[in-house]
């Protein structure tokens, strides 16, 4: 292989490291741009796993950026939540992490942030880690233990069922496109929390939406202003389905939630179109199946369907 066959090789891990340090899709593209830089420029002769010293690369690129991030989220303009990227079930990979555990890891401070990742989901050692974040590797080691200790209460509650997920969704994309009260009611939790990331670049909460009859008068606002100017798709978003939509083929929006008990108890809606770029290319993402048409006629027949079984 020359070097740009084997950048190639790692290019999708490279990208897989510094998206889950970062939390944002068009972050982790720059840093695998600069990645690449770095490894024209090397004496490969010195290099003798090219994985390990790629991927040591795109760590210390990732966990630099993210540094400077947390301080600008200081001044952030509402909730901050990460950037969704589109993702099929079939091509979710083995360091997968769906949305709502991304929005976890936004409660760990930088280096808690990157050292979980590193050793949780790539398998960094110790010593590996130490030099990313100029630690040592005995002061890694407690870094990890402590993030682990901070999260693994809340990590179970975010391993969704795909198919009761994905019942739901078509259920609360319905209730939500028909304002109906009724339905929107039975299919969240009482205590359900509404979370909107606009940036202060558009228009949206700017604080959580905690109660069922606050979410689901604010649903129903923000679902009669989209229903007439909106293309509503399902689709799936690290790893989670979710419902995108969009305006002349540009990205509006792209909702995501948390179930529990059969019930949907926190949505997740992405509004700043900073944050939507990974969907931007509407027509390719229908073509490698990535997203598909909403249909109110399959809902129909779902409905339907569930009547008549229930009537035997």
């Amino acid at each position: 292989m020359n070097e740009i066959e084997l950048f190639l090789k790692w290019k999708h891990y490279l990208f897989s490291i510094a998206y889950r340090i970062t939390g944002s899709y068009a972050d982790a593209e720059d840093i695998v741009q600069e990645s690449y830089l770095r490894w024209l420029s090397a004496k490969k002769e010195n290099i003798q796993n090219e994985k390990s010293y790629l991927g040591s690369i795109a760590a210390r690129l990732a966990f630099d950026l993210l540094k400077k991030a947390s301080r600008k989220k200081e001044s952030y303009i509402g909730p901050f939540l990460p950037e969704p990227i589109p993702e099929t079930v079939e091509s979710m990979d083995d360091e997968r992490i769906n949305f709502a555990f991304l929005v976890i890891l936004e409660t760990l401070n930088p280096t808690e942030r990157a050292v979980f990742i590193l050793r949780e989901l790539f398998d960094f050692s110790y010593e590996e880690i130490g030099e990313i974040i100029g630690k040592t590797p005995d002061n890694s080691r407690q870094i990890f233990s402590r993030a682990r200790l901070a999260i693994q209460s809340r990590k179970k509650k975010f391993e969704p069922d795909l198919k009761l997920h994905s019942k739901l969704l078509l259920e609360f994309s319905f209730a939500c496109y028909h304002q109906d009260t009724q339905s929107l009611t039975k299919l969240l939790c009482e205590d359900v929390i509404a979370y909107s990331d606009g940036g202060g670049k558009v228009h949206a909460a700017r604080i959580p939406i905690p109660g069922i009859q606050r979410v689901v008068t604010l649903l129903k606002k923000t679902t009669e202003k989209k229903a007439k100017s909106t293309e509503f798709y399902f689709g799936y978003a690290n790893g989670s389905p979710a419902l995108v939509g969009y305006s002349d083929d540009v990205p509006s929006f792209v909702q995501i939630f948390t179930i529990q008990n059969k019930q949907i108890d926190t949505i997740f809606n992405l509004v700043n179109p900073d944050k939507l770029k990974g969907f931007q290319n509407k027509e390719n993402l229908i073509k490698l199946g990535y997203l598909r048409k909403v249909s109110w006629i399959v809902w129909v027949l779902f409905h339907i369907r569930r009547w008549f079984l229930s009537s035997y």
